[in-house]
């Protein structure tokens, strides 16, 4: 038979039919119900009441309002509603500012003593009862009993005495004051019996007081007050008979040309005015230079200045002399707001007045480098005077150094022993040159100084210095002053255009600056190099067009009248000004006022310079410390043989043993007798030695 497989048989239980439902939350509630535990407090434990508390503030800055916003316990009304009825949808914590009111709000303070808290009751001390027998009341009238003493003090008995009247002394009336002298108290020296010295002690000790060190007060340094200096009115306003004559005549020469236009306006300058003419639509600017020969002679003038157009005004400018000029005093351009109390540019200095009357003043540290030139009697070192007394009455030594070239001998004299010198007044040309070789050696040694203390310029500088970042006295400012420069061109052009070319170019952070001054503007005196990095140029009168342009890069300067009458050429315009005067004597004034408050502390003297002069020289011929030492160790001192030996001209040669002679290593020559040998092979070395250190 076959057996049939039987399949295996599941045996699964059906699950009731369940329709499920949502049970009420009602009866969820009311089956069970929680009940929060008691508040206990971290600090205070269970006597602290289980309430919200609002943190007390006085802050009157900030929301208040939003800052008690989660400590409501009432039902706010919406932000419409409430701030329809009270103004403010936070008005629950509007007062909430003091203890009072938050007491109000909040009712009393939030701590209550526990009931469990034992009251600690003072008892009151009561007298301890001898023990014994029973002693009475004593009766109020019994005195108290003495207390017991040893010894008892004896009673005394004080005898009246009458006083006795003396007559009255007459007081003076005016008070006599004992002036006290301090003597020196020795102790006497008492010898015993033994014969041994001692000294008697005092009966009552002497106090000896002590000298207190005063330190003496360091003498303030008095700027020169601006009443040294004279003063003059002006009428700005004046229109005199020969000005209103001169629109006339303007007026007509350029009705004859055909120039449609006419003067709409004058200014009166001190020594020009500038009348100021207003074209027709259509005009062409240049119709009005064309005619400017015609003009001069019309007007019967030594000179005219067109300007056309004038900066920042629609008329075109004609600058006429004037039929009587006038001295700008150097007290009414400085006796200014604008210049005594601006303390923040130390080096700014008072030109003179423009023709509109307003002062010109410049400051050299915006410069940073200026360039001077005009004729004789052009009113050139009258200028270099106010710019150097400009910059005494408002620098301190402390705060400027002057170097002052004056190849003339002449013009800078006045300032001689002033404490603001770095070195007298240089009249030699030569050590004029050292002297700016010395301010480059200065700029550098400042870059150096500038680099370790992370300074950009002198002003960081001295401001790290100010607060204490930087252990170095401060760092004035140092204004070289040269007062001839062709003198010095002629002399010693090459070292003496390196070291201006690298001054200008760099000397600007080092607070070092310089000003040229020269009465031959030509291009072999103010070379390119120079003149390209002094952008402050002011020009006087010059005798030709080739030396506008060359201090001015354009015409003008020969066009002027001369005595102060000058072109301020800066990065912008030309301003045409007329300068300060100030005399001699008011210059002697501010000097003798400065020489009597110090004296002259020189950085370096012209000996010093002298020596580096010699010493450079001898640096820069190459066969010196070869021909000492063949000398020295061959004993011959013959130009002849030095000249064999080494190939060299009779010119060297000689320069060579004169250079010896100075240094005494040779003795002077005398006459066709050879010179001596005076010094030794070690000896020699010495002195090589100190030449080059």
């Amino acid at each position: 038979m076959k057996k049939v497989k039987e399949n295996p048989t599941l045996n699964i239980e059906k699950e009731p039919f369940v329709i499920p439902q949502f049970v009420k939350l009602e009866g969820i509630r009311g089956k069970m119900k929680y009940q929060t535990s008691r508040f206990v407090s971290p600090i205070f434990g269970r006597s602290v009441k289980d309430v919200v508390t609002v943190p007390f503030t006085i802050k009157d800055t900030g929301d208040t309002t939003k800052r008690f916003d989660a400590f409501r316990t009432k039902p706010k009304l919406s932000e419409e509603e409430a701030i329809r009825k009270h103004g403010n949808k936070f008005y629950e914590f509007t007062n909430i500012v003091s203890l009072k009111t938050r007491e109000d709000y909040f009712g009393p303070s939030t701590y209550t003593p526990s009931k469990e808290e034992d009251v600690q009751k003072k008892e009151e001390r009561k007298a301890i009862k001898p023990i014994g027998r029973h002693i009475k009341d004593i009766p109020a009238f019994v005195p108290d009993p003495m207390p017991f003493k040893a010894n008892p003090e004896p009673k005394r008995t004080v005898a009246y005495v009458p006083p006795v009247l003396q007559d009255e002394k007459k007081i003076d009336r005016e008070p006599s004051v004992e002036t006290y002298k301090r003597t020196t108290y020795e102790k006497p020296v008492v010898t015993s019996d033994f014969g041994s010295s001692r000294t008697r002690e005092e009966e009552s000790p002497r106090f000896v007081q002590k000298e207190v060190y005063v330190p003496k007060e360091e003498k303030r340094y008095l700027y020169p007050p601006v009443t040294l200096f004279s003063k003059k009115q002006r009428d700005l306003d004046e229109k005199p008979q020969w000005l209103l004559d001169q629109i006339d005549v303007i007026n007509s020469t350029l009705n004859q040309f055909g120039v449609e236009g006419e003067v709409s306006g004058s200014k009166k300058g001190p020594t020009v005015t500038r009348y100021e003419i207003a074209l027709e639509p259509g005009v062409n600017v240049k119709r009005v230079t064309s005619i400017q020969e015609n003009l001069m002679m019309n007007l019967a003038s030594k000179s005219i200045r067109i300007e056309a157009p004038i900066p920042g005004k629609p008329y075109v400018g004609i600058e006429v002399p004037n039929v009587k000029t006038e001295i700008v005093a150097f007290g009414n351009v400085v006796d200014t707001k604008d210049f005594m109390d601006d303390m923040d540019h130390p080096l700014k200095v008072a030109l003179g007045v423009d023709i509109d009357g307003e002062n010109i003043y410049v400051d050299i540290q915006a410069m940073p480098h200026g360039l001077i030139a005009g004729a004789t009697n052009s009113g050139k070192s009258v200028c270099v005077n106010t710019v150097l007394v400009s910059l005494l009455i408002k620098n301190s030594p402390d705060d400027l150094k002057l170097i002052l070239i004056d190849p003339k001998m002449v013009e800078l004299t006045p300032y001689n022993d002033l404490p603001h010198l770095v070195t007298p007044v240089i009249t030699d040309v030569k050590m004029a040159a050292a002297a700016l070789n010395w301010a480059v050696n200065e700029m550098e040694k400042r870059y150096q100084l500038f680099a370790g203390s992370r300074a950009r310029d002198i002003r960081s500088f001295n401001d790290n210095v100010k607060r204490g970042l930087v252990d170095h006295p401060k760092m004035p400012f140092i204004v070289i002053v040269i007062d001839e420069l062709a003198d010095l061109m002629m002399v010693a052009p090459h070292d003496v255009e390196d070291s201006i070319q690298r001054l200008t170019q760099k000397a600007r952070a080092a607070g070092i600056h310089l000003l040229v001054a020269t009465q031959r503007p030509t291009t072999d005196v103010v070379k390119g190099t120079i003149k390209s990095n002094i952008p402050a140029r002011i020009a006087f009168k010059v005798a030709s067009f080739v030396d506008s342009t060359t201090i001015l890069d354009g015409a003008g300067a020969e066009a002027l009248l001369g005595k102060g009458d000058m072109l301020l050429k800066r990065a912008d315009r030309t301003h045409r000004l007329q300068g300060a005067y100030i005399p001699d004597d008011e210059i002697y004034a501010v000097t003798d006022f400065i020489r009597k408050q110090s004296n002259p502390d020189y950085i370096f003297e012209h000996d010093a310079l002298r020596q580096q002069l010699k010493n450079k020289q001898i640096v820069t011929d190459d066969l010196f410390q070869d021909v000492c030492r063949y000398v020295v160790s061959t004993g011959s001192s013959s130009i002849n043989t030095i000249q064999k030996e080494f190939e060299v001209g009779f010119n060297r040669a000689q320069r060579l043993f004169e250079m010896m002679e100075e240094f005494e290593i040779v003795s002077r020559g005398q006459g066709t007798k050879a010179r001596e040998v005076l010094v030794t092979p070690s000896e020699l070395e010495e002195i090589l030695a100190n030449i080059e250190s």
